[in-house]
C-alpha cells in the first residue's frame, strides 16, 4: 500500500469521526463490527489525529475526501502522536 493510498484511509475515518454527529456524542464512533481490528487501528488513528484536523483542517468541512487532502496537503505538519499512530496502523495492516 502506498502512502498516498493509506492516507486517504485514515483521512476518511478523521472525517468519519469529525462528523457532527461525533462531535455532539463527546467520543469517535465505535469501529464496525467484524472489522478483523482493523476497525480498531483506525480507531486509534481517529482518536491521535483528531487534534490535528482540528488545527490544520478546522474550516473543511468533511465528506468528499476534502479531511483525507487537507491531511494530505499537511502532512509534513501532523504531530508525532498522529504520525505515529498512522505508522503503527500502517505496519499493522501490512503485517509487518
Amino acid at each position: 500500500m502506498t502512502i498516498t493510498t493509506w492516507i486517504r484511509t485514515v483521512a476518511f475515518g478523521a472525517a468519519v469521526a469529525l462528523s457532527p454527529m461525533a462531535f455532539a456524542q463527546g467520543s469517535p464512533p465505535a469501529p464496525p463490527a467484524g472489522s478483523g481490528g482493523g476497525g480498531a487501528q483506525m480507531a486509534k488513528v481517529r482518536e491521535a489525529c483528531r487534534p490535528d484536523v482540528e488545527r490544520l483542517c478546522k474550516d473543511v468541512k468533511p465528506g468528499g475526501g476534502r479531511i483525507r487532502e487537507c491531511l494530505k496537503a499537511h502532512q509534513s505538519e501532523l504531530s508525532d502522536t498522529c504520525t505515529a499512530a498512522i505508522k503503527d496502523a500502517r505496519e499493522h495492516r501490512s503485517g509487518t
